[in-house]
């Protein structure tokens, strides 16, 4: 065993001589980097793109866009400004279209549009990591967004330079009848495993294919597959293309009701509620828990930043343990989990909290548009904090009103 560790630590050696370091991706892969040079000073950018998501335990969604996407230098949020318009066969499960510029998010479904600003809400803009972690913000929401063109070049960058990504360079491949280059990126964390595959044209290098997947290690694994069909890049795009007037044919008004982005207030009493407890044949109610503060956890099992709140939600248990003056729910809200998902979840998890399911019609009554969403409401039926997603200053700001109000 020694003799093998010895060999091994020598022939590592031994590929560094006279000063000199191994060869880096970036030394490597000189071809790689030009593409992500190319694909970074692209201005303008329109494809079609067909989608495909896999979940291994939801099953596989499909989804197209026509992609219009313009390079923004000094758009401190994204970069870019775009219009994923999708196409008329999906819109029932999509949406219309979404849409982001001038630090605002569009999002339009049954062409009722809702609009977030940055002004109005600035949390929903806010990216914040924590170790591996983050919460996704708004305006980067879209699978579309990581495969534009500035997108790409970045994940590109970021694996020539980071010692952990693992390049291959494949035979050159056909897609849609044209010749194109073809590369897979590895990389692997203490909790997954990630890879993608990128084929670009090769004469254009223009991206013709990505493919994504993310394993946790066990049997769980998502991925995302686009296609890309009758790409234009540094175009004339009409003048004022990204405005309210120009997308949407009027200047919309962050007062009208059908845009404007609806949720309770601090301080307002919320709507009471029966459902269903998971494993049993009997119902909780709102009214039942008057009397005590209440945190309602909006989650689902196809989420992953739903996966660490369920930790979270379990720490919250073990230190809140036996206190009589509080109630700690998850509440299942999508048409999507059904009893034997939610099931699976709550064994696979070790979820502490008391599971309430079919609850579509709470979550449309308190607002709820992403998961997971927390709401802390006091013995008097108020609504004390609401916050959406996951990390630990979420998990710090609910535990410390929890702290303050019940200890």
């Amino acid at each position: 065993m020694k003799k093998t560790i010895a060999m091994l630590v020598l022939s590592t050696i031994c590929g560094m001589t006279n000063g000199q370091s191994l060869t880096t991706n970036a030394q490597k892969y000189p071809q790689l980097k030009m593409i992500a040079d190319k694909l970074n000073s692209i201005s303008t950018y329109q494809a079609h793109c067909d989608l495909v998501t896999i979940d291994s335990e939801q099953g596989t969604m499909r989804s197209a866009s026509t992609l219009f996407i313009q390079k923004v230098p000094t758009d401190t949020l994204c970069g870019l400004y775009y219009f994923f318009k999708t196409d008329e066969k999906y819109k029932k499960n999509h949406g219309d279209f979404i849409a982001f510029f001038n630090n605002a998010v569009y999002y339009s479904e049954k062409n009722a549009i809702n609009k977030y600003t940055l002004l109005d809400d600035p949390m929903q803009f806010k990216e914040t990591n924590v170790g591996t972690a983050h919460t996704v913000p708004i305006q980067r929401c879209s699978p579309y967004f990581y495969t534009s063109p500035k997108e790409l070049s970045k994940l590109i960058d970021k694996s020539l330079i980071d010692t952990k990504s693992i390049i291959e360079q494949k035979p050159d491949t056909l897609i849609g009848g044209k010749s194109c280059i073809k590369y897979i990126i590895k990389t692997n964390s203490s909790t997954d495993c990630k890879s993608t595959e990128l084929c670009f044209e090769k004469k254009s290098l223009s991206p013709l294919y990505y493919h994504y997947k993310i394993s946790d290690g066990r049997r769980r694994y998502q991925s995302s597959s686009e296609t890309f069909a009758n790409s234009k890049v540094d175009f004339q795009l009409p003048a004022n293309f990204f405005s309210e007037e120009s997308l949407f044919g009027r200047k919309l008004d962050k007062k009208t009701k059908e845009i404007k982005h609806q949720q309770l207030k601090i301080g307002a009493v919320v709507s009471d509620w029966e459902l269903p407890i998971l494993g049993k044949k009997i119902k909780l109610s709102s009214k039942e828990l008057l009397g005590k503060y209440i945190v309602l956890e909006f989650t689902g099992t196809w989420c992953p930043h739903c996966w660490d709140a369920a930790k979270m939600m379990n720490r919250l248990e073990s230190e809140f343990n036996g206190n009589e003056k509080l109630s700690i729910l998850s509440v299942f809200s999508t048409d999507i989990d059904n009893e034997e998902k939610i099931k699976k979840f709550v064994t696979e998890h070790k979820i502490k909290s008391t599971i309430l399911h079919s609850a579509k019609s709470v979550g449309d009554k308190y607002y709820v548009d992403g998961y997971p969403t927390f709401f802390i409401i006091d013995p008097t039926g108020k609504l004390v904090l609401t916050i959406a997603g996951y990390n630990q200053d979420i998990e710090n700001e609910i535990a410390n009103c929890l702290r303050k109000n019940v200890k």
